[in-house]
């Protein structure tokens, strides 16, 4: 798939992973204090210049610590919203003011991000309900039985260990992630999917924006998934995406700025 921005991390390319994270010694880079005190002297003084080459000047360490306070900040979030919910919506795909009932100005909004308009502009109301609830069945497919018990950082880390990516992959997980999550609301992040969630974005902007990856079943593996189950949360994180995944510096930059501003 053609990208705008590709930037093409050394892979090791070694089947011999360790299933147990906590054999050796584990980086300490997710305890960073500011993943962007290093770019600040590269930001333009002209307020109408741009800020986008500087993204890449993030370390992929750094990103991946972006990546992870992003989608905990999304947990958080979400977990204030999802109280009182009833258990399809509490997954996404309903207006976030659920003790309102939506307007209509607002019922297309949500219809538009939801791919129901047609082209005479006019919303099919049934056929933005039978997409709501196919998004709502998508998104569940991302949720485990249990809390997963590693932490989250401990995950990424893990992932980074024996998958590294780059840059660019980290952030546009998270652009992706943001987007399904804030803008079309088709997924909320929750302690029972964010796990998951985390490793089908990664693996899907590797598979956008690198001209390698990694074998699946190396993936799979160090993501604590059968090769089916990460196949299914792939396609499913595709659907969601409503496969948008082409991003740019521009985009890549503002998600890394996302964690020092408010979420929306």
């Amino acid at each position: 798939m053609a990208t705008s921005v590709t930037q093409t991390t050394t892979m090791s390319m070694s089947q011999d992973t360790d299933p147990n994270p906590n054999s050796n010694s584990v980086s300490t880079m997710l305890k960073l204090g500011s993943p962007l005190d290093n770019i600040d002297r590269h930001q333009p003084d002209h307020p109408d210049s741009s800020p986008t080459p500087a993204v890449f000047d993030i370390s992929p360490e750094a990103a991946l610590h972006l990546l992870c306070l992003n989608i905990e900040r999304l947990g958080a979030y979400f977990a204030q919203e999802s109280a009182g919910t009833d258990e399809l919506h509490a997954h996404g795909s309903k207006p976030r003011d659920h003790h309102d009932t939506p307007a209509e100005d607002e019922l297309k909004v949500k219809s538009v991000g939801l791919h129901v308009k047609n082209s005479s502009g006019s919303v099919d109301p049934a056929r933005a309900t039978e997409e709501a609830i196919q998004m709502a069945i998508l998104a569940k497919k991302f949720l485990s039985k249990k809390v997963p018990p590693i932490p989250l950082n401990e995950y990424l880390l893990r992932l980074h260990r024996y998958c590294p990516m780059s840059t660019a992959v980290y952030l546009a997980a998270s652009v992706y992630i943001s987007k399904m999550t804030l803008v079309e609301n088709v997924l909320r992040v929750l302690p029972k999917n964010m796990h998951r969630l985390v490793l089908a974005g990664v693996w899907v902007a590797s598979k956008a924006l690198e001209d390698l990856s990694y074998p699946h079943s190396r993936v799979a593996k160090v993501g604590g998934v059968s090769e089916q189950e990460l196949s299914k949360l792939e396609i499913s994180f595709c659907f969601l995406a409503d496969f948008e995944l082409r991003v740019d510096a521009q985009m890549l930059m503002n998600e890394a700025l996302r964690p020092q501003n408010n979420l929306g």
